[in-house]
């Protein structure tokens, strides 16, 4: 493209460049997939996923308009600095919704049947494997009621659970799957399966510790496939060490990659999962598509997924 402004991509999407070019036909950008190649005059927007957009990066690029989050989280933004520099913010709510609802009942599942353990013994050369237990029949805590929180509760209650939820702001569309509890350590108390659905703010940041954990049943088990410090990890693993809670799956964590000696990898009542749940073929382009989308909007000075 002969277009001088350019549009700086910080990781890669997920998606060949060639279908990424195919896509970003009709935006009158040059996509720079390198920053030692990027004109600091005239780069006006950045793409990125989880790498940092802060003072040291924008601090090199004077004429940055917006910056695209392919992602549903933006905590990797500064957003304080984008507010002074008037920089426009954008990311993909709603992309991996399927993909991440799917994966949460999976987990679920392959945590009352126990079926990594299942794998294991038989590749060890045995077979006896304790009865596992049902999901038909239990209470499932949705905590976050948005578009993914609403999915997820939507496969569980076909799969024949009772759902409640808790948010912080409550929504029609989720009532007419299940009900509200009055606070978040109710909803911990009742849940057979706790399953985390929220973006990680400030507001969010260890908002499930050792009280709500504490809660709940012995019986329990949690899911996060959300972020890995809205679950106070110390708070989980210590649950988890001394049997406190049923069991656990995670997906996010505070650090990621996960340190080599963190205590999650010693549990056998944890399943980990390396920040897949969104991570699927079809979620993936969705997500350049929208993230495309997106940049269109702010040309064309729309309000659609922007945040700041």
């Amino acid at each position: 493209m002969d277009n001088n402004k350019q549009i700086l991509i910080l990781e890669d999407l997920g998606i060949s460049k060639e279908l990424f070019n195919s896509l970003a036909t009709e935006l009158p950008y040059s996509f720079i997939w390198s920053i030692e190649e990027v004109d600091e005059l005239s780069l006006e927007g950045i793409i990125t996923i989880k790498t940092k957009v802060d003072k040291s990066l924008l601090s090199l690029f004077p004429n940055v308009k917006f910056i695209a989050v392919a992602f549903t989280g933006y905590d990797c933004v500064d957003m304080q600095l984008c507010e002074q520099k008037q920089i426009s913010v954008y990311n993909v709510p709603t992309y991996s919704t399927n993909s991440v609802a799917e994966l949460t009942l999976g987990l679920a599942i392959s945590l009352l049947r126990e079926i990594p353990k299942a794998n294991t013994i038989m590749r060890n050369g045995e077979w006896a494997l304790k009865p596992g237990i049902e999901l038909a029949g239990k209470t499932i805590g949705i905590v976050g009621t948005g578009t993914i929180g609403q999915t997820t509760a939507r496969y569980f209650k076909t799969m024949g659970c009772n759902i409640i939820g808790w948010s912080r702001s409550r929504r029609v569309e989720f009532e007419e799957i299940g009900s509200y509890t009055d606070s978040l350590i109710e909803l911990c108390s009742q849940a057979d399966i706790i399953s985390v659905h929220l973006p990680l703010t400030t507001d969010t940041n260890g908002l499930i510790g050792e009280q709500e954990i504490a809660a709940m049943k012995t019986s329990a088990y949690i899911i996060n496939v959300a972020r890995g410090n809205i679950v106070e990890e110390t708070a989980i693993i210590a649950a988890l060490k001394k049997n406190r809670i049923a069991g656990a799956t995670v997906d996010v964590f505070a650090q990621e990659p996960i340190n080599s000696d963190s205590e999650f990898l010693k549990l056998p009542n944890v399943i980990l999962t390396p920040h897949i749940a969104y991570k699927t073929e079809e979620a993936l382009q969705r997500r350049a598509e929208v993230t495309l989308d997106n940049i269109k909007g702010f040309i064309e000075g729309k309000e659609v997924n922007k945040v700041r």
